[in-house]
């Protein structure tokens, strides 16, 4: 049996469950989304929390026990960011940056 501590692919099982469970959290906020958007929403939450709240509570020196709490909170903030790359990247679609030509010697 697990305990909380040990999971798949160094991710705490407590972690990825409080993660998860903040990025599902968060749909009730999010206006219409695809089922695609959805699902990558999702997944893009928890993987930023499950991976970038360890790194956090390290160097901030944050206990490990508050670590699902953060993690919770994380997928939550993730989420709400999802939808605005998203807007962004719809919106500097068309865009054409300028090339710099390479120079001949």
């Amino acid at each position: 049996m697990q305990d909380y501590v040990s999971g798949i692919l160094g991710i705490k099982t407590a972690t990825l469950i409080a993660a998860f469970l903040g990025a599902v959290v968060s749909l009730s906020y999010v206006p219409e989304l695809t089922r695609w958007r959805l699902f990558t929403s999702v997944f893009a939450g928890t993987s930023v929390s499950v991976y970038g709240v360890p790194i956090a509570t390290h160097y901030a020196g944050i206990p490990d026990s508050l670590e699902r709490a953060i993690a919770f909170f994380a997928g939550l903030l993730a989420m709400r960011m999802v939808p605005v790359l998203f807007h962004l990247v719809d919106r500097f679609k068309g865009v054409h940056l300028p090339s710099v030509p390479d120079e001949k010697e």
